[in-house]
Parts: C-alpha cells; sequence; structure tokens
C-alpha cells in the first residue's frame, strides 16, 4: 500500500501543438468550456473540461474566453 501512497516523478511530457474550443457555458464562478487537444506527441485529447475563473480572467487581463483558453494552456505571445 505504500508503494501507492508514494509521490509520482515525472519529467516534462509532451507539449500542447493546437486546441478547438467545442463549446462554453458560464456559471457563477466563471467558466467551463469544452476542448479538444492536439498534443506534439500526436494523441489526441477529446472533449476535455476547462475551468476559468472571473478571476482568472481577470489575472490575464481579457474578457475574451479564447484568449483566457490560451492563457490557461500556457500560449502566450513573446
Amino acid at each position: 500500500m505504500t508503494d501507492i501512497l508514494e509521490s509520482n516523478e515525472y519529467s516534462t511530457g509532451t507539449s500542447i501543438q493546437s486546441f478547438n474550443i467545442i463549446e462554453t457555458s458560464a456559471n457563477a464562478a466563471g467558466f467551463e468550456v469544452l476542448l479538444d487537444i492536439d498534443l506534439d506527441s500526436g494523441y489526441q485529447l477529446e472533449s476535455v473540461k476547462l475551468k476559468i475563473t472571473h478571476e482568472d480572467m481577470e489575472a490575464y487581463e481579457t474578457n475574451d474566453i479564447h484568449e483566457g483558453v490560451k492563457y490557461a494552456l500556457g500560449f502566450f505571445d513573446d
């Protein structure tokens, strides 16, 4: 049982190549965004739910949910 409870250490994985927003819904805390994500490894993640709070959007200094998703996934302009 202790083997299960030990922390796993992983090196950095693959990066995100692109994403598509499938659906966006607003709620009291912020937004839930349904995404399909293409990874650099060639794999795809389908129907991934991302939650972005109003505070997150303020920190990203945007009201555009597409921009918020970009920042949340690590796509920053240089």
